[in-house]
């Protein structure tokens, strides 16, 4: 379990919904999208917010190596059209997110775009080993 300190992270694996272009799904979310969400992300005490985007060429990629080339025939890559990532400091705050009724308003016009029939969800808290300057934690909180 994370410590009082640790930020939660919850992740929500999305896909487009069928019949919508790649380049289309990724503008909604990366341009469209924001600007509404943000104002409610923090509203709602939600600490960082990232998007991960699938690249659809990179998952047949990956695929291929990890049957062929890593010996992993049996490990997947899904189709997953974007990832999102939210750090927060407690269920609640996502509770009191995700029951906000301007939330339920952004979900519908989401579901005009994303499947709400297929999906993942991750849940659980980062461990940070490497960060971007390649410094772990222990060496980055001694200097």
């Amino acid at each position: 379990m994370a410590s009082p300190n640790q930020l939660i992270k919850f992740q929500v694996h999305i896909h487009k919904k069928d019949g919508i272009p790649h380049e289309d799904f990724v503008k909604w979310c990366t341009q469209d999208y924001p600007p509404r969400a943000i104002p409610l992300m923090k509203k709602h005490s939600m600490v960082k917010w990232t998007e991960t985007i699938i690249q659809p060429e990179a998952v047949e990629g990956l695929r291929h190596t990890l049957k062929n080339e890593m010996n992993r025939p049996k490990w997947t890559v899904p189709e997953y059209s974007i990832i999102m990532s939210y750090w927060l400091r407690s269920m609640d705050d996502l509770t009191a997110l995700t029951t906000d009724p301007e939330w339920f308003e952004l979900e519908k016009e989401a579901q005009k775009i994303s499947n709400p029939e297929l999906g993942h969800i991750a849940i659980g808290y980062d461990i940070t080993f490497i960060d971007e300057e390649g410094k772990s934690e222990k060496q980055e909180s001694s200097a």
